[in-house]
């Protein structure tokens, strides 16, 4: 069974801003290598929902995934269904704030 992946309205922005800025700085062709990857991320996820570790101070069921140099936050909110809430770059100090 193949769980269900909802990226969120702040996650799906959060993933814009990154590849407009990766657009601006290193081209067209590495942005959409970059969408590949987090669509990839996102098919793993969907796969195996259990996959990255868990970080119960940022909240109940979060789980962080990497995209180098970007984490995926996430929430399995069910049994089929799992939300991408942020992707942020890996050197932001992050809070639960953040992730609300």
């Amino acid at each position: 069974m193949t769980t269900r992946v909802v990226v969120t309205a702040l996650a799906d922005a959060d993933m814009a801003d990154i590849l407009a800025e990766i657009a601006r700085e290193a081209g067209v062709r590495i942005a959409e290598k970059y969408n590949r990857r987090f669509e990839s991320f996102f098919e793993r996820i969907a796969a195996h929902p259990e996959i990255c570790p868990s970080r119960a101070s940022l909240g109940a069921h979060v789980r962080i995934g990497v995209v180098f140099p970007y984490l995926v936050y996430r929430r399995l909110e069910g049994e089929d269904l799992l939300s991408v809430i942020r992707i942020l770059h890996g050197r932001r100090d992050i809070t639960r704030d953040l992730l609300q």
